[in-house]
Parts: structure tokens; sequence; C-alpha cells
């Protein structure tokens, strides 16, 4: 499957093309796109659905996959973040591309494992990919990475 991942922070969309298929990964374009300069809310979620219009275009990938925002120890949500994934929801249910959400305990239920298990398993296949692949243990992109690896390992 040819797999688009995001990363979404404040003001900028990581991304990652990829495709994945019985355990093989390649890798393709990476990048960051900013939305700084914009004006507004609205301009920047329209340029947020200018450029996926534009990923799904370039790319012709029939996923688009994202570590979705999680809540820190207080419970606070990176509230920007969450609406430009909110953004990204609506764009794929209007274009009717699959969007999978990236979150650890939806990825852990899904291999069946205990979090002590998950945890150790992330931490060698974030290695594994590390040693691998042109990507740091900084990378933004690195976690849902791996959600992918390990999902498409546990499919095959």
């Amino acid at each position: 499957m040819k797999v688009i991942l995001f990363r979404f922070e404040k003001e900028k969309i990581n991304f990652l093309e990829c495709e994945i298929n019985s355990g093989e990964l390649i890798l393709g374009e990476k990048g960051k796109i900013s939305l700084e300069g914009t004006s507004s809310s609205g301009e920047k979620y329209k340029k947020i659905l200018d450029e996926l219009f534009r990923f799904s275009d370039k790319y012709a990938a029939n996923v688009f996959a994202y570590p979705p925002a999680v809540s820190n120890m207080r419970g606070k949500i990176d509230e920007v973040r969450f609406a430009n994934e909110a953004m990204l929801n609506l764009f794929c249910n209007q274009n009717d591309i699959e969007l999978l959400e990236l979150a650890a305990t939806t990825v852990r239920k899904k291999l069946a494992i205990s979090s002590a298990d998950f945890k150790n398993l992330l931490e060698k296949e974030k290695a594994n990919l590390c040693e691998k692949y042109p990507i740091t243990k900084s990378d933004k992109l690195l976690d849902g990475l791996c959600y992918l690896v390990l999902l498409d390992r546990a499919s095959s």
C-alpha cells in the first residue's frame, strides 16, 4: 500500500511518502510545509486543504496516515494540532481516501500485546528503522512509521 504519513505541528506539516507491502518498506519523498504567513485560521485551513489535494494528485497514495495529537499528563490537548488533523479527517472523508489514525493504544490493541511488550517492540523497531533508513531518532515521523511497519507485519 502506498501511504503518505503526516505529522501536524502548530505551523508545519511534516510528511513522508512511503510504500509498505509484506514487510518491505520503501521510503520516498520527505519534507515539511510551512503554515506560517497565513493571516487567519480560515486561510490556514484552506492552505492545508490545498496541500492535501496536491499530495493526493502528486503521489496517488491510497492511504493517508498520522499519529494524532495526544494530551499531555494534565489532559490538555494541543488544540491547534487537533484542528489541523481535523482538516485531514475532513479531506479524506470528502475524497474517499483511507485514513489511518496511528495512536499508540490503537496499534498496541491491534497487535494484542501488553504495554510493556509494546514499548520494547517499539524501541527495537525504531532502532531497526534508524539503522536501515536515513531517519534519525529525533525524526518527528519516526513513531508513525514504526506503527505502520508493525501493523503491516501483524496483517501479513
